[in-house]
């Protein structure tokens, strides 16, 4: 996915609900850069944030995107990140944390403080939302 020319403002038109029972997939990019994409497979509602297994692209490096390498918490680096969703529209949050085990081969993204499109708007139907919620 290239840079689009669609702010977070814009009107989301026919943006309908992206998360039912399935992931929700993203792009993770340094600038205009993609280093990796995503699959959101678990949420914490009330702390707005979502969890997301990380694929790297071959412009991701582990030593300048990652904040926790091998479960050690090495600095936020997520200050230069930006996610877009499938479609092309900017998921806009407080903090971008790249989790990586290189040993393991395991790599997630935790989206923190997520505030447009709200978390409600992007993951009502999501059953971790509607868990906490107490909805059916």
């Amino acid at each position: 996915m290239g840079k689009t020319n669609r702010s977070a403002n814009d009107a989301i038109s026919g943006f309908g609900v992206m998360m039912h029972n399935a992931a929700m997939k993203v792009t993770i990019y340094e600038a205009d850069t993609p280093i990796g994409e995503a699959e959101i497979f678990a949420l914490d509602p009330p702390m707005g944030v979502a969890m997301a297994k990380f694929k790297s692209l071959s412009a991701y490096d582990v030593e300048r995107h990652a904040n926790v390498v091998d479960g050690d918490y090495i600095e936020d680096r997520g200050r230069g990140l930006r996610i877009e969703m499938s479609d092309g529209v900017p998921l806009i949050s407080q903090a971008i944390s790249i989790q990586a085990w290189p040993a393991l081969g395991e790599h997630e993204v935790h989206i923190l403080g997520i505030l447009q499109p709200s978390f409600e708007t992007l993951f009502c139907e999501h059953p971790d939302f509607k868990s906490h919620w107490g909805k059916p």
